[in-house]
Formats: structure tokens, C-alpha cells, sequence
């Protein structure tokens, strides 16, 4: 049987077009109802207090995937809208030098027409926040800046933060200082409540915040338009 011959057809260059805020906030609910479900865990099972951001990312990615997604729990969180998510996908950096950056989850969307399907997607990213993890260190030296640089997310013009925050810390005033001192990241817009995203039982409501990106793409020269990052904190206690 013949394949037969297939035209290839040029696909347009980086960035891609914007992911809805509609399809984030349905990602981010499913996050906010799978940190329930964790938190309501016997100990035995799985103790919150002591794991590690690793066993917490594994969870938390087995409770979206075995337990909510194409469940009907969470509205729009299926496989009519999104892909399946994926943890600690190998994928390169924008100008191949690093070949296994892995970013914690990534969740498709279906139906979008874009350059490379591979880089397209939710990109997330997950870090403990509290006394031995800061929000310096882990949220933006090893969180922000793997998006500031093109390690993910690099042809998109989004993506999430998740902090598994401790008690006592929040958002503002963690994050916006940690931003302020920052001498890597280039802040646009400081964390701001978003309008569309409200606090629920064990987390708190998502604020945005805009970042510079300090690399040209290999594709055409072009400076990296600034990326919009999305953040959630999640309660541990």
C-alpha cells in the first residue's frame, strides 16, 4: 500500500498564539480540586507535611490524570479540551544547547495549528514555599528563570508557577519582595490578583505577573516577547 506524497506545509514561526484564559482557568481548577483531594489523604497514605516537592508533584499529577481528568468533576477538564498532562517531559531549550529541560507538567491543548507541537502547552512549574525554600531562591532563581531564559515555555507567551506554600506563606507579600530584589528576572507587571480567579478552601486565589525574557530566537532573530506567568499557592497546612 502507497503512503503517497505529503506536501509539507510551513507552519508559522515562534511565539504562539495565546493560550484562553478560559482553557488556564479549567487547568487551574483541576489543580485547585486535586490539592483537596491530596489534603484529605490519611497520613498513612500520603503525609502532605513531610514529602518532598518531587513526591508532591508525583501526586498531585497522579491524582489530575487517575482521578479527575475526562471525569466530569472539573468542567472543560477532558480530552475535548485538553491533552493528557505529562511529568517531567524531556523536551530542549530554545536554542538546543540543553536537550533534557523537564519541566514539572505540561497539558496540551487540543486543536491548535502551531510551529512546533512539541513546545506548545500549559507549562508548569512546582516549588515548595517555606522557611528552608524560599521564595527567592526556589519560586525565581530555579522556577521564573527557567522561563525568563528559554528552558520552557519558550515559544509560548505563558505559563504557571504552583508554590506548595506553608503556613503563613502568601503571594504578597513572598513573592512580589523576592521579585523586587531579584537581579536576574526583569518583573513587568508585579504579582496582581487576578480578577477571574478566586480563593478556595487550601488556595490561594491566582495572581499574574509579566517577566522579560533575555534570549532572540534561533528561528528568526527576534527578541522573546515578554511571558505572563500565572500563580497558584497551594496550602500545606
Amino acid at each position: 500500500m502507497s503512503l503517497g506524497v505529503f506536501e509539507h506545509r510551513p507552519k508559522s514561526l515562534p511565539p504562539h498564539p495565546p493560550v484562553s484564559i478560559a482553557v488556564l482557568l479549567v487547568v487551574e481548577d483541576a489543580i485547585k480540586v486535586a490539592w483537596s483531594i491530596i489534603r484529605q489523604l490519611p497520613a498513612n497514605e500520603f503525609d502532605l507535611a513531610s514529602a518532598d516537592e518531587d513526591t508532591i508533584t508525583q501526586k498531585l499529577h497522579e491524582v489530575l490524570i487517575d482521578e479527575l481528568f475526562d471525569t466530569g468533576t472539573v468542567p472543560g477538564f477532558n480530552g475535548d479540551l485538553i491533552a493528557k498532562g505529562t511529568r517531567e517531559e524531556k523536551l530542549r531549550s530554545f536554542n538546543s544547547k540543553h536537550l533534557d529541560k523537564m519541566p514539572d507538567l505540561i497539558f496540551g491543548v487540543i486543536g491548535r495549528d502551531v510551529y512546533m507541537r512539541t513546545q506548545d502547552g500549559i507549562f508548569i512549574e512546582c516549588k515548595p514555599v517555606d522557611a528552608s525554600h524560599t521564595a527567592g531562591v526556589h519560586c525565581c532563581d530555579k522556577g521564573i528563570t527557567r522561563f525568563v531564559r528559554g528552558d520552557y515555555a519558550w515559544c509560548m507567551l505563558s505559563a504557571m508557577m504552583v508554590g506548595y506554600a506553608a503556613d503563613g506563606y502568601t503571594i504578597v507579600p513572598k513573592l512580589t519582595d523576592a521579585l523586587r530584589k531579584s537581579t536576574t528576572i526583569t518583573t513587568r507587571v508585579a504579582p496582581t490578583k487576578c480578577s477571574q480567579s478566586r480563593p478556595v478552601l487550601f488556595s490561594q486565589g491566582a495572581h499574574v505577573s509579566v517577566h522579560e525574557r533575555n534570549f532572540s530566537y534561533v528561528e528568526t532573530g527576534d527578541p522573546a516577547p515578554d511571558i505572563m506567568l500565572r500563580h497558584i499557592w497551594l496550602n500545606r497546612s
